[in-house]
């Protein structure tokens, strides 16, 4: 069994990334790189959520 509080951190976790890369598109002028990044992240995140959730079916 899969551990509930993982997958509920793990979502809150992409619903902040989430914020965090609508934001920085007002930022991208300045810096590019904060945004790639964080796009990096959301997307390593939602692959892991995915993975987890798969696992507990």
């Amino acid at each position: 069994m899969v551990d509930e509080k993982k997958i509920e951190k793990l979502q809150n976790e992409i619903e902040n990334l989430e914020i965090q890369f609508e934001r920085s598109g007002k930022e991208a002028i300045f810096d590019k790189n904060k945004k790639d990044h964080i796009y990096k992240q959301l997307k390593k995140k939602k692959k892991e959520l995915k993975k987890l959730l798969e696992d507990s079916e």
